[in-house]
């Protein structure tokens, strides 16, 4: 094997000491500089990103406590339109109460009155026309001596015991 002969050993590492140095050289100025440029601006590119970032979220916050202030003033606001709303609507309904409770009680007192008045003239009816059937048949029982005025008597005085 030609690698292993001992007289190829001094060509072999002059020509792997030259690739190597060759190569070491090649790497730090050429290929090491353009990939630490690329990582730094990576690096830059990133940080400027976390920046932009950095702001738009306080913009964001900023945004979002705007916001939760106009939502919350604006919940306070209907709140108090509601509460308004409803004292009005009950002070309404109230007096609406009060008025429709009046008006039911007088026309339920005059309903009452109107009622009673109807209910004495239709026993005065009834009694009248008792008082009539009552003289028809003592008249026709040939009781003719007994007046109108006599019943009407003696149907007062059991109405009085």
């Amino acid at each position: 094997m030609p690698q292993l002969d001992i007289s190829t050993y001094l060509s072999q590492a002059f020509w792997l000491l030259l690739s190597f140095i060759l190569l070491w050289i090649l790497l730090s100025v050429f290929i090491t500089p353009k990939i630490a440029d690329i990582i730094e601006q990576r690096k830059r590119k990133i940080d400027d990103y976390l920046q932009k970032a950095e702001i738009m979220n306080n913009k964001a916050k900023e945004t979002n406590d705007r916001y939760n202030t106009t939502l919350n003033a604006a919940k306070n606001a209907a709140e108090n339109n509601f509460n308004e709303g409803k004292e009005h609507l009950d002070n309404y309904l109230h007096n609406f109460e009060n008025k429709f409770i009046k008006e039911l009680s007088s026309q339920l007192a005059d309903n009452e009155f109107q009622l009673a008045k109807q209910k004495k003239e239709i026993l005065q009816q009834a009694e009248d026309l008792a008082t009539d059937l009552a003289f028809d048949i003592v008249q026709k029982l040939g009781f003719t001596h007994i007046s109108r005025q006599d019943i009407i008597n003696v149907s007062q005085q059991r109405g009085e015991k």
